[in-house]
């Protein structure tokens, strides 16, 4: 009991430092222009929908819209930016609602309800996809994905870029979005990227929490550690990840590779991506496997239409399912 209250206390200075920081930061902008509550720049509104019809040998065939989504951005002071969207086919419908203050590239602060740095595809937004679906690695290991919140939460982080290295690192709730948390615990999560050169990337991330699913309940540890590399050159790309975690005592692990090659430059790209997911590695024949062929027409810069087959198999070898999936997706 004494090893745990030391340990909360000594997380208690990572949410009050964050919290100084932003009041300094307000405080000095305030100090510098004392501009009207006005918008310095204009509002940025974008936005896509994503209409896909499944056919599968186990489930239900037809059509169904998958997102429908609204961001509205802009910048209310100088170096003080807002991002609010919204889909209005999930509930809850609020995704994101975040404040960034901006120092330089090398330093920035962000605070609100955002997508927690954890897994390159994690942090591809879902209109930018090389896929119709993500990978089960990150839909099951990801923070705040494997609690069904698009793999957000709230929280505060810092954040930059300087010469090859970009960074991240904050605190979070770890009850997922749009409600308070469900225990005394506050999550870490930190990503480390390097850019040797410019089409190699390198990365790790790191998670360190506890989860509850409603107040009251027991706390258990939430933990992940991952790692990607993704390789982008001309018409082809490389890209990969692995993912180990801990869910109290459980232990699991995930990984998936993909290749993708732009047959006609910026217009038609075929993609090719194999993931495993183990959800418990202490136990044989529990892992799934998935194979994934896609095609990708790019009508316009976010007007896409995507089709995609898709071949599910257990840890046997026994197909468990297929599908074929379409997608049409419009953006502005």
């Amino acid at each position: 009991m004494k090893q745990q209250r030391n340990h909360k206390r000594n997380r208690l200075w990572i949410p009050a430092f964050l919290c100084l920081l932003s009041a300094s930061l307000l405080r000095a902008q305030e100090k510098k222009e004392a501009p009207a509550v006005t918008a310095s720049k204009a509002l940025k509104l974008s936005g896509f929908t994503q209409l896909i019809y499944t056919a599968q040998d186990v489930g239900v065939d037809g059509f169904s819209v998958n997102r429908a989504r609204l961001t509205f951005a802009g910048e209310f002071l100088k170096n003080v930016r807002y991002k609010l969207q919204i889909d209005t086919v999930k509930s809850p419908i609020l995704l994101d609602a975040q404040m960034e203050f901006v120092l330089s590239q090398a330093a920035a602060f962000r605070i609100g309800q955002f997508k927690v740095p954890f897994s390159q595809e994690n942090l591809i937004a879902s209109s930018e996809l090389d896929t119709i679906n993500r990978s089960q690695t990150v839909l099951k290991l990801c923070p705040g994905r494997e609690i069904g919140a698009s793999g957000r939460d709230i929280g505060a982080i810092v954040y930059g870029k300087y010469s090859i290295v970009e960074y991240s690192a904050g605190v979070f709730n770890g009850a997922g979005i749009n409600k308070v948390d469900t225990n005394e615990e506050k999550d870490l999560a930190a990503r480390l990227l390097v850019h040797p050169t410019g089409f190699l990337t390198i990365g790790a991330s790191f998670y360190d929490g506890h989860y509850s699913e409603k107040a009251g309940s027991p706390a258990v540890t939430r933990n992940r550690t991952g790692f990607e590399t993704a390789i982008v050159y001309n018409d082809f790309s490389l890209k990969g990840e692995i993912i180990a975690a801990k869910d109290d005592t459980t232990p699991k692990r995930g990984w998936y590779l993909q290749g993708g090659y732009f047959v006609m430059a910026k217009t038609l790209q075929a993609i090719v991506k194999y993931d495993s997911y183990d959800k418990n590695t202490d136990i044989s024949l529990d892992r799934s496997n998935l194979f994934t062929l896609g095609l990708n027409w790019f009508l316009a810069d976010k007007t896409k239409i995507m089709v995609n087959f898709e071949l599910s198999k257990d840890e046997s070898g026994k197909t468990t399912n297929s599908a074929l999936l379409a997608q049409f997706q419009a953006g502005f």
